[in-house]
């Protein structure tokens, strides 16, 4: 039989068309008997041709949503190189300024601190300002020097010696009487005075010789006509004696400080123990 809608030859007794999918239900024309496809060209011929259904071209949008995302990844990415490149350029090229020329913050600081330290400088150095005693500087720093002078003299009882002291220096008597003991209670420093009889008429040259210097870090030593000096380091302890020898008496001065009041010992030595005498 045929489809009345196509006109093509389906198989007896479909349903349906299998050429083009129309209902056959009282819709086809039976097939001549002892006839083909081609006996009935008169039927064929008579039925409009029908055009196959269009197929729906495919969507090219999923091709051109990957090309746009991929162009957009490389030109983001291209876009962030460039950046850090030129970020990378600027500060590098700042560091090396920096270097070359100098920050000006640098320059300021600089001259701050110059100016600090200048300021400083005319602080220690003027009178009108009191530095308190309660501090160590006031002793060893050098910026007063008032322990110089507010002294009282010392003057032995049994033996005839005798040196100015600082007043700010502590006294401990010696379980003989033969000297005393002085002790500044902000630095430590220590005066020590004793003195004997010189019963073997020893003179100061021979004590001078005698003297054990042996195996003593930063040596020094001095001689007079009647007295000599030894001076050494034990640690960061600075030791420094002066004896005094006369037919009658030996005195000897014992001073005993830091190294940090190096400078405190030196004034001590300068200025009152030349005042250390046996009359």
């Amino acid at each position: 039989m045929f489809c009345q809608k196509c006109g093509q030859q389906v198989p007896d007794g479909s349903t349906f068309c299998t050429h083009c999918g129309a209902s056959l239900a009282g819709g086809s024309v039976p097939t001549p008997t002892g006839a083909g496809p081609s006996s009935a060209p008169g039927l064929t011929q008579s039925m409009p041709p029908v055009a196959p259904v269009p197929q729906k071209p495919k969507s090219k949008a999923p091709v051109i949503i990957a090309v746009a995302c991929a162009a957009a990844v490389l030109i983001g990415g291209g876009t962030v190189f460039a950046l850090t490149m030129l970020n990378g350029s600027k500060s590098s090229g700042t560091q090396i300024s920096m270097i070359d020329t100098g920050s000006s913050d640098e320059k300021d600081s600089s001259a701050k601190k110059k100016s600090d330290k200048s300021k400083s400088k005319e602080s220690a150095s003027s009178d009108d300002e009191a530095v308190p005693e309660d501090e160590s500087a006031y002793y060893g720093s050098g910026d007063s020097d008032d322990y110089l002078t507010d002294v009282y003299t010392y003057t032995n009882d049994m033996h005839p010696y005798s040196m100015s002291i600082p007043n700010r220096f502590e006294m401990e008597d010696t379980p003989s009487g033969s000297g005393a003991r002085y002790e500044d209670p902000e630095t430590g420093f220590v005066i020590n005075l004793f003195g004997y009889v010189n019963i073997n008429d020893e003179t100061s040259h021979e004590m001078f010789v005698n003297a054990d210097t042996s195996g003593k870090a930063d040596l020094y030593t001095a001689e007079g006509d009647n007295w000599y000096v030894v001076s050494w380091r034990e640690g960061d302890t600075i030791i420094y004696e002066k004896t005094i020898v006369t037919d009658s008496t030996i005195a000897t001065a014992h001073l005993e400080y830091s190294t940090a009041n190096r400078d405190m010992g030196s004034k001590i030595i300068d200025t009152l123990l030349p005042t250390f005498q046996v009359d």
